[in-house]
């Protein structure tokens, strides 16, 4: 099934090196790190099922910067984290989607809008899946247009889940199924790109990434080895196409994944508009037929 948005770019990364330590993140309160995301300050964790309703932020050089309050929200089994534009300005994204057990009747994403200070103040979207089973699920991923997927955590087939938006007014949204996937491991973590371009799944250590304006799940994928984590779980991709990683484990370490290589995304086979192949500065998102936003030329490695 393809998505349906279109983008105009330059470089897309294809490649990446192999996995290499960046830091371990002194004095983290996480006890069970399982998630991953990237803010302009650095980074977002979190601690796995029935931990505190609460977000530990820190910076590239591994500095424990302050822990944030999510006011509204329950850590039932959260697994996941995203951080994506909303109508507030930007929000996190917090995957209360676990499930070992499969008992669960419905999910919850907590969305807050990200602010200055030490409290978040989070709202509950609620998802049920459509054939009303209950399943296990660690990848939250979440687009630019506002759709969500919910990618199972399973040894057999890997299910993904779409919704097209959240619905966080008490009403209970459906999951529908997206595609099957077949994969090496059981997925623990995945994230989308700032722009929409990469997708990243991974599991406790093999990764897979589609690329492109228009991603198919029956492409195949791009492969990652994720080198040197504990239990990998967290997952997240900068600006510059550089992947980070995190894992659960007595020690909490970053590593990352470098860019080493970039190929160009054409224009004409996202049916697009706004530009040519190659893009440039200014270039938007194409929604409908509608500019929804603006994106300024080139990336930058945040937290740095």
């Amino acid at each position: 099934m393809w998505f349906t948005f279109a983008y105009a770019a330059d470089e897309v990364c294809s490649s990446w090196t192999a996995s290499e330590l960046v830091t371990e993140v002194d004095h983290i309160p996480s006890e069970e790190s399982s998630a991953l995301a990237i803010t302009d300050d650095g980074f977002l964790t979190l601690d796995d099922s029935d931990g505190a309703a609460e977000l530990y932020a820190f910076d590239i050089g591994g500095n424990f910067l302050k822990t944030l309050t999510v006011n509204g929200a329950t850590n039932t089994d959260w697994e996941d984290l995203a951080v994506a534009a909303c109508d507030e300005g930007t929000c996190v994204y917090i995957g209360d989607i676990g499930d070992n057990q499969e008992t669960r009747s419905d999910l919850t994403i907590w969305r807050a809008p990200l602010v200055d200070g030490d409290t978040l103040q989070a709202v509950a979207c609620t998802l049920a899946y459509a054939d009303g089973k209950a399943r296990d699920a660690e990848a939250l991923l979440v687009f630019p247009d506002g759709s969500v997927r919910v990618v199972t955590k399973s040894s057999g087939t890997t299910e993904v889940f779409h919704s097209p938006s959240l619905v966080c007014d008490g009403t209970v949204g459906t999951l529908a199924e997206e595609a099957e996937l077949s994969l090496d491991e059981p997925v623990t973590g995945g994230a989308v790109s700032a722009d929409g371009l990469l997708v990243v799944l991974r599991g406790a250590t093999l990764g897979w990434v589609w690329r492109g304006c228009l991603l198919d799940w029956s492409t195949p994928p791009i492969d990652l080895i994720f080198v040197g984590e504990e239990q990998g779980e967290g997952v997240a991709i900068d600006d510059d196409g550089t992947l980070y990683s995190s894992s659960e484990g007595a020690k909490f370490e970053l590593h990352e994944l470098p860019c080493d290589a970039e190929e160009a995304l054409v224009c004409d086979e996202c049916g697009c508009s706004a530009a040519s192949g190659g893009g440039s500065a200014g270039v938007g998102w194409v929604w409908a037929g509608m500019i929804v936003g603006g994106v300024a030329g080139g990336r930058r490695r945040r937290g740095a």
